[in-house]
């Protein structure tokens, strides 16, 4: 299969469960080329955006699979969304080490202004489904679509503490909306 084929997939997979393509910023610009292009999906119910990267998987990097990184936040939000996912990307680039799943990146002062968001945790997709974190399939993946959550300084205590599963488990019990950058603390 070829690059642009199997780039044609991807982006069909990933408008199969984040909606339809609103943007897509090329890598390329008057500053040389990032590595990956940023595409910007959005699905009208529940009036969410995501943005994700496209090409990080082609860079020299070191992790289990090749993988691109996803946000998903209210369409309010978006820019935060676009501002998590280039970071990271950056960050990994710069560092030539991929994601774990269950990693927290974090700082002392909030990340987002305004907001108790002080981390991203690394995470399967806790919104999409099994079916969209693996591609093709879970069965012969070729990518792992990772997916970064923002937390908060106690929800960052509690996933070194417990396990990001423990943090999840408050989730559900206080009906967390992870979409909110602007939400309570869930711990």
């Amino acid at each position: 299969m070829s690059t642009s084929d199997n780039q044609t997939e991807l982006l069909e997979h990933l408008k199969s469960y984040l909606g339809t393509i609103r943007q897509i910023e090329s890598a390329r610009s008057e500053e040389g080329n990032r590595g990956y292009d940023l595409v910007v999906f959005h699905r009208e119910d529940p009036g969410i955006t995501t943005v994700a990267t496209n090409g990080l998987r082609f860079q020299q990097i070191t992790s289990m699979l090749p993988e691109e990184l996803v946000c998903t936040l209210w369409e309010a939000h978006a820019h935060i969304a676009h501002y998590l996912v280039d970071t990271m990307a950056s960050i990994i680039l710069r560092n030539g080490r991929g994601l774990d799943y269950g990693v927290v990146v974090g700082s002392e002062e909030p990340i987002i202004d305004e907001t108790e968001i002080r981390a991203v945790l690394v995470h399967p997709s806790p919104y999409f489904g099994g079916g969209f974190d693996l591609f093709p399939s879970r069965d012969a993946a070729k990518l792992q679509i990772i997916s970064l959550i923002p937390i908060t300084a106690n929800e960052h205590e509690l996933v070194k503490e417990r396990g990001s599963e423990a943090l999840f488990e408050k989730f559900r019990e206080n009906r967390t909306n992870l979409f909110d950058i602007r939400r309570p603390s869930a711990v």
